[in-house]
């Protein structure tokens, strides 16, 4: 008898599997690799936009007794009538535009004016222009807050008289950084800016801005004096 052997036929079945091109060839134990491709965002630089540089203003209003408040009463040598209320605005000392006000005799309010927008144009810093009124009329606190000011209806330090302040025709700048050295440093706090070497932004020295603004105007600059006012401007030159 014969016995037939049946015949096994094993039939391998191969699948190819279509690559794309950069994929990752399958590794040995036969697991699948995907690769996920991120598309990393271009940053684009924006142009920076260039702000208009702020331009000068400036006003020239009338005044009254109740305006003028405590800088001014009966018996001074000026009148209401004859002071105006000058208001502008000016770079303070953190390079910010801030507005300020001082009141100046009515015939050299004008050229006031050409005054602080020279100081404008040139980036002087004044940290604040404020009515003296605001500090009681006290030109001792006027000036330990640094402000800068002008009319006020008072007497010249340890005389009977008239400051040319209570003309309306005299302005003090920044008096911390400009102090006064009549009978010691006025304020206190300017000590600190004794050495006129040593110029700092605010101070005042021999033909700076500040100096040649008011010059342009005929007024005098009290640094010039044998006793020294760094923080004063007059017409008078008093």
């Amino acid at each position: 008898m014969r016995i037939e052997t049946p015949l096994l036929v094993v039939v391998v079945a191969v699948v190819a599997i279509g690559c794309s091109a950069g994929a990752v060839t399958p590794s040995t134990d036969a697991t699948t690799s995907t690769t996920v491709t991120t598309a990393r965002a271009s940053t684009i630089e924006q142009p920076e936009i260039e702000q208009p540089a702020p331009t000068f203003e400036a006003s020239v209003d009338s005044v009254d007794a109740a305006a003028l408040g405590s800088s001014w009463r009966e018996g001074c040598p000026v009148g209401p009538d004859e002071l105006s209320l000058v208001t502008i605005i000016h770079w303070d000392f953190v390079g910010e535009v801030r507005r300020g006000a001082l009141v100046v005799h009515s015939n050299v309010a004008e050229d006031v004016v050409s005054v602080f927008a020279s100081l404008f144009e040139t980036r002087f810093p004044m940290e604040r222009v404020e009515l003296v009124q605001a500090y009681e009329s006290d030109d001792d606190l006027s000036m330990a807050a640094n402000n800068t000011s002008a009319f006020n209806c008072r007497r010249i330090a340890g005389t009977t008289s008239w400051s040319e302040h209570a003309f309306g025709k005299a302005i003090d700048v920044n008096p911390v950084q400009n102090p006064y050295l009549r009978s010691g440093v006025l304020p206190p706090a300017g000590a600190d800016y004794l050495d006129r070497s040593d110029v700092r932004p605010g101070m005042i020295v021999a033909d700076d801005v500040a100096v040649q603004a008011f010059a342009a105007i005929g007024w005098k600059w009290g640094g010039e004096w044998s006793t020294p006012d760094y923080q004063h401007f007059s017409q008078s030159g008093r």
